[in-house]
């Protein structure tokens, strides 16, 4: 669908434990508002993770993506830059430049904004849904690195290296 011919969307309100809540990895994802509530014209989640919880080093080819810190400090690694970033921060990750970010306090609560909107159905395939609002207990099975970068591909997102040490 191009941006003209997007469906209209309804006003809503996602309160504080409404969403689609998922487990990947080390995070609780709560997907506040999905592509198919705005038009997909954005997607908006919020995350909880724990300390040293890190993405591997991605670009995403489709989508421009923000994060807004509410609680803990992050640093991130975007491009060739290290940019800390702490409760209250806004960090702004264009499309087609690599990035990821690593936790560096006891948890971090972030919201995830994703322009447009599509890449949160990425975490509904690699994930599972929550049985709390809490980061998922520790995984008994390593990720598989292949089937993510296969999924991430699908979503145009493109794996490039590891998470941040």
């Amino acid at each position: 669908m191009t941006e003209t011919t997007q469906p209209a969307t309804s006003p809503f309100v996602a309160g504080p434990q409404d969403g689609l809540a998922l487990w990947y990895l080390d995070v609780l994802k709560l997907v506040k508002a999905p592509a198919a509530r705005t038009g997909g014209k954005m997607s908006v989640a919020e995350e909880v993770l724990p300390e040293g919880s890190s993405p591997p080093l991605h670009v995403h080819r489709r989508e421009d993506e923000a994060l807004y810190l509410l609680e803990g400090r992050l640093t991130c690694q975007v491009d060739d830059q290290v940019l800390a970033a702490t409760a209250g921060s806004f960090v702004w990750l264009p499309r087609n430049i690599p990035h990821t970010f690593r936790v560096d306090s006891p948890t971090a609560r972030v919201l995830v904004l994703c322009v447009p909107g599509g890449f949160e159905a990425f975490f509904s395939d690699i994930g599972r849904p929550a049985a709390r609002h809490t980061p998922p207990p520790p995984s008994e099975e390593p990720p598989d690195p292949a089937a993510m970068a296969r999924h991430a591909r699908t979503y145009g997102v493109e794996l490039l290296g590891p998470p941040m040490a």
